[in-house]
């Protein structure tokens, strides 16, 4: 196979060689996030083993997101170490943080081509969970190979592509007992004479959220999706292109506590928050001796957002600061990709791989400010800005790897960036905008060492650095809601930077497998919101008698110290594989003089189970997950929208749940069914998700044919 020959020239290691081996039909080591032979492309932009990784990465096969039973992909990845989920009062819009860093510090990429979202708060991911083949996460800075945007680590969703027959495919329907919801999708893909093709549809809608302390108000989603490919493959080429249409609504949850003090009326909806996508590859298998691959991709992307806000003050907020506003904020953003790279062989110890991409992002966002204020709130307010922005990166990469002697490889990375991004129009009766235009270039760099001397284990220890340059919202844009006051941009902002060390080691023999890692982030100039009160008229665009208002700021640094773990052991005999996974880290911020480490991160969560699985009769395999899952306290200071400059605390309290994961596989059927939060206790993981649901179930069908 055209495949497996240029695999077996990448591969520089004993441990890459049998993974390949592995892949041609040897059993893998452990099904599961645990795969250590499985095949990944994010590590390295390139096909390596989970063991040869020299990064720390997760992968999710098809079979276990089947398990999961879950409708969003924030709840598979949910038991990832290092992962939490942020739903920041939109519970059908959730996100995924890794290692404590907010979700917009993360890539999301959807067949390797990134989602960009000039917001303040992150991508959210919309795919399917039954679209997808599988998901590699990696866990930590990657932006060397993928960009600004992989500070803390890359969520790559490979969905599904031509099958393995003319015709195949499968149907599914899910029940939510928490929300009273339902999901269903069917996808039809095939392969014939060189063609690749699958279309796929998907729905879900969710009312509000059950708790064990009653419903959450404004809590309901609905998500559809429709994607579509088809490809061509002949003599080593392959032309492939996507079309893809997500489309997301959402209303907002407000925890009762703070209405009746911060706030007398609270109401966020989402009602837009649309993408659609048309993207097309190019791959070349071994154009010649010294070349293993080339590659080129292309995307043009557009996502529309929509927000509405009703919000006043409440019995905390001074009488002459009293508001009563309506906001509402739209936008579209247009993006324009492409990277061009190629992977060369150029001795048999040896992987180099060089690559250069473009990415534009243009932003049209409009938002109003209407309502009244002061005593008695007798001041007509109307505000608006209508604004036009963009920001234009071009870099240039590469990542060189080398077989030593005495079982010893080095892997050596940089990127060169060169950014320019400017506010390009802009109308508006509020003094608070200016046009500004900043730019910016820096070099990064990567080492990582890896030892596989030791049998069935490859020990790695390496050093990465991370770039993040300011969104269109932060530097130009901010915004007028969230709290009561606006967030004023900062077109000053310097760029975040960070400093990463880390150590790990992979172990796999017989049943047990072990993948954990130890690390250590700086970050400088991280950027982070706070009042104007605190930061005075130097920071960004706040102005005298403003202090009610906040502004986007550099704090002086963020550090995280942090240990990853992953083990199992599978009992071959008895079907039954106990396993632990977690993850403990600790987080600080510093400013001026002042530092907190309560940023809303618990030092310790994870989950512990035992799973099993058995042959029923022939054809028909069931299996069963016993697990808890549990978390840390969780508490995080921030500043209070009850008076300006003042600091609150948000206090998440430790917390465990006992949940139970049955299903069976027969012929071309699968059923699920999961018992969660068996104890009904009331409980949310950190200060960015809502109360989590009480006692309930997930039921899910799926029929292949």
């Amino acid at each position: 196979m055209v495949w497996r020959r240029a695999l077996l020239i990448a591969c520089i290691t004993p441990a890459c060689a049998s993974a390949v081996a592995a892949a041609d039909g040897a059993a893998p080591q452990e099904r599961g996030s645990m795969m250590l032979d499985a095949l990944v492309v994010s590590a390295t932009r390139s096909e390596t083993s989970v063991m040869e990784s020299p990064v720390s990465v997760s992968v999710m096969g098809e079979q276990e997101i089947k398990r999961t039973n879950a409708v969003s992909i924030a709840d598979v990845l949910r038991d990832v170490p290092g992962v939490t989920i942020d739903e920041s009062s939109l519970p059908g819009m959730k996100r995924i943080k890794i290692r404590g860093e907010e979700a917009r510090r993360g890539a999301v990429l959807i067949d390797g081509q990134e989602i960009t979202d000039h917001t303040s708060y992150g991508a959210p991911i919309l795919v399917d969970p039954a679209l997808i083949e599988r998901i590699e996460v990696v866990r930590g800075p990657h932006s060397v190979l993928y960009g600004s945007k992989a500070i803390s680590g890359v969520v790559n969703i490979i969905t599904k592509k031509g099958g393995t027959k003319p015709l195949q495919g499968s149907a599914g329907a899910s029940f939510m007992s928490a929300t009273q919801g339902y999901g269903a999708n069917a996808l039809v893909q095939g392969t014939t004479d060189g063609w690749d093709y699958r279309l796929f549809v998907g729905r879900t809608e969710e009312g509000d959220r059950h708790t064990p302390d009653g419903d959450l108000p404004n809590s309901n989603s609905e998500n559809k999706s429709i994607s579509g490919y088809v490809a061509y493959r002949a003599d080593g080429h392959k032309i492939a292109l996507a079309v893809d249409r997500y489309e997301l609504s959402s209303g907002s949850t407000t925890s009762p506590s703070t209405i009746g003090s911060a706030f007398s009326k609270f109401q966020l909806d989402m009602p837009t928050r649309d993408l659609q996508k048309v993207g097309v590859t190019y791959d070349l298998d071994k154009p010649s001796d010294w070349i293993a691959k080339l590659h080129a991709d292309a995307y043009y992307q557009t996502i529309d957002r929509m927000f509405t806000q009703f919000v006043a003050s409440g019995t905390a907020i001074p009488a002459a600061s009293a508001y009563d506003y309506l906001h509402n904020d739209q936008d579209t953003q247009a993006t324009k990709g492409f990277t061009a790279q190629v992977d060369w062989t150029p001795h048999k110890d040896h992987l180099l791989i060089t690559g250069a991409q473009y990415l534009r992002d243009d932003l049209d966002k409009s938002m109003t400010r209407t309502g009244r204020s002061g005593v008695g709130l007798a001041t007509a307010v109307s505000r608006y800005a209508d604004m036009e922005g963009h920001t234009e990166t071009i870099s240039i990469y590469g990542e060189d790897t080398w077989k030593l002697p005495a079982d010893f490889s080095a892997v050596l990375g940089a990127r060169q960036y060169w950014i320019n991004s400017a506010l390009d129009s802009l109308q508006s009766n509020d003094a608070g905008y200016k046009m500004r235009s900043t730019s910016d270039s820096a070099p990064i760099f990567s080492a990582t060492l890896l030892y596989a001397g030791i049998p069935d284990t490859v020990l790695r220890g390496g050093f990465s650095q991370g770039y993040v340059y300011p969104t269109l919202v932060q530097a130009f844009t901010g915004s007028y809601f969230g709290a009561s006051s606006t967030t004023r941009p900062n077109p000053d902002l310097k760029p975040e930077t960070s400093n990463n060390w880390e150590v790990g080691m992979r172990h796999g023999s017989g049943g047990l497998t072990v993948d954990t890692s130890l690390f250590r982030s700086t970050a400088r100039n991280y950027i982070a919101s706070l009042s104007c009160a605190v930061v005075g008229t130097s920071g960004g665009q706040c102005a005298v008698g403003n202090s009610t208002e906040g502004t986007y700021v550099n704090l002086d640094r963020a550090e995280s110290t942090g240990v990853e773990m992953d083990a199992r052991y599978h009992f071959a005999e008895l079907g039954l594989t106990p396993y632990a996974t977690g993850s403990w880290i600790r987080r600080k911020y510093f400013f001026r003089s002042a530092s907190s480490g309560k940023t809303g991160i618990p030092t310790v969560s994870g989950r512990i189970g035992l799973r099993g699985e058995r042959t029923l009769w022939d054809g028909a395999t069931g299996y069963a997950d016993l697990y808890m899952r549990g978390g840390s306290r969780a508490d995080e200071l921030s500043q209070s929208s009850a008076a300006a400059g003042t600091i609150s605390l948000t206090q998440v309290r430790a917390w465990r749940t006992f949940n139970a994961s049955f299903g069976a596989d027969v012929g071309g059927y699968h059923l699920g069914l999961d018992l969660l939060n068996l104890t009904n206790l009331t409980y949310n993981t950190t200060p960015d998700e809502s109360n989590q649901p009480g006692r309930s179930v997930v039921f899910n069908v799926r029929a292949d044919f």
